[in-house]
């Protein structure tokens, strides 16, 4: 029990992470209701798509990874493609990371100290200071992660208490302003459940144990999909629609979130609160994807001496994601979106054509249901990349 319980935690964990910040602000012109929605919608798919990795496994050894996993079904390529979208997905949430805690490092240093720090440079101060710890080893990141998770949850607690009372009726009715800013919302939202990374990991821990693995997953999983929904109750509740609109309109990325907040009430503890909680987000979600990358680029360097060592191994976790924060330093929302793409790879693709792929192998043919599921399942991965690279192009608006 121990062990479902932990891997419970692990699969919450992952998921709640800075994405949730995002989501506030990507809602400000859609609405609970059509957030709700969308969430519910995402949250059943990304669930279904662990439960086929975990149905894949029934024909595997449980501590087979997943780079055996694709080599074993879809070949060298598909060896490739996962290495390229696990590489792609880290890069983008570093650098949604590294431009998101910039923007609060930057606020807190005006409100605070009445110090003015360039938007551009403030991500390559945060990654300075924060990112060096990575450095130190995995138990010093760990012993961070624990104690900054848990200031994340408290504070969370007292800005959804606060917020709660401010709800009105007439905010949370209120319906989207524009069809395209829905669709819009879709690809970023998918990567607020991206706990696909920890699968292997749990069917080893939990000894490829189908029966606990998808209870694990269905909740583990459902827990991050009702602090959202909570979370985006007490926010666009006590917001008016158009007035938030205004402020991002005006105030892009984290900073309008923390502005719109602030505007509610001339209150210094939700403002300290509000400021706690979203640093100590960005913190968690940053050390986390960091130390992964860090550790997967070493992984993959494991045959190239000069790679591996530790000083070349940071410099190429932070290299691209700061440049993209220099050029970027308003580009949280734009960095999620493009992880979005090697999401739907890692996710959504890949486990569907190695279940086949397996199922084949073994002689077995799929179920109408699933085909007809495995085909709502496309559908969804073209359509948030089509989204996506509409948006890129900006035929579409990004919010």
């Amino acid at each position: 029990m121990n062990r479902i319980i932990g891997s419970i935690l692990i699969v919450a964990g992952t998921t709640i992470g800075a994405g949730m910040l995002a989501m506030p602000i990507i809602s400000a012109n859609v609405g609970f209701g059509t957030m709700t929605l969308i969430l519910c919608s995402i949250w059943l798919a990304m669930c279904y798509t662990s439960m086929i990795l975990v149905d894949v496994y029934k024909y595997n050894k449980p501590e087979d990874g997943l780079n055996t996993l694709t080599k074993k079904y879809l070949g060298k390529g598909g060896a490739v493609i996962t290495a390229i979208s696990m590489l792609t997905l880290m890069y983008a949430l570093v650098s949604a990371y590294i431009t998101g805690g910039g923007d609060i490092l930057r606020t807190s240093l005006e409100q605070w100290l009445g110090i003015t720090l360039d938007p551009k440079w403030s991500g390559l101060v945060f990654a300075l200071v924060f990112g060096g710890i990575i450095s130190l080893g995995t138990r010093v990141v760990d012993m961070g992660t624990k104690v900054v998770f848990t200031i994340k949850l408290i504070f969370l607690f007292f800005v959804i208490l606060f917020l709660s009372s401010h709800v009105k009726t007439e905010n949370l009715l209120q319906l989207p302003s524009n069809g395209l800013i829905v669709l819009s919302t879709i690809p970023i939202i998918f990567t607020s459940f991206g706990f696909y990374v920890v699968i292997p990991s749990l069917v080893q821990y939990l000894h490829g144990d189908s029966k606990k693995l998808k209870f694990v997953f269905i909740t583990g999983s459902a827990i991050p999909l009702f602090i959202y929904l909570i979370w985006e109750l007490a926010v666009l509740g006590s917001i008016d629609n158009t007035a938030f609109a205004a402020i991002l309109q005006n105030n892009s990325g984290l900073e309008g979130l923390l502005l719109a907040i602030r505007e509610i009430q001339e209150s210094s503890f939700i403002r300290i609160a509000m400021n706690i909680f979203a640093a100590a987000a960005i913190l968690t979600s940053f050390w986390g994807v960091t130390l992964s990358l860090y550790h997967y680029i070493k992984d993959l360097a494991k045959n190239k001496p000069t790679i591996k060592k530790s000083s070349t191994s940071l410099v190429l976790t932070f290299l691209p994601p700061l440049i993209f924060a220099l050029f970027y330093p308003d580009g949280f929302i734009i960095a999620l979106g493009y992880a979005s793409i090697s999401l739907v790879v890692l996710a959504l693709i890949m486990p569907m054509l190695m279940l086949q792929k397996a199922q084949k192998q073994a002689g077995i043919e799929g179920s109408i249901r699933q085909k007809i599921i495995f085909t709502s399942l496309w559908i969804l991965s073209f359509s948030i990349i089509a989204l996506q690279i509409l948006m890129s192009l900006e035929i579409i608006p990004s919010m």
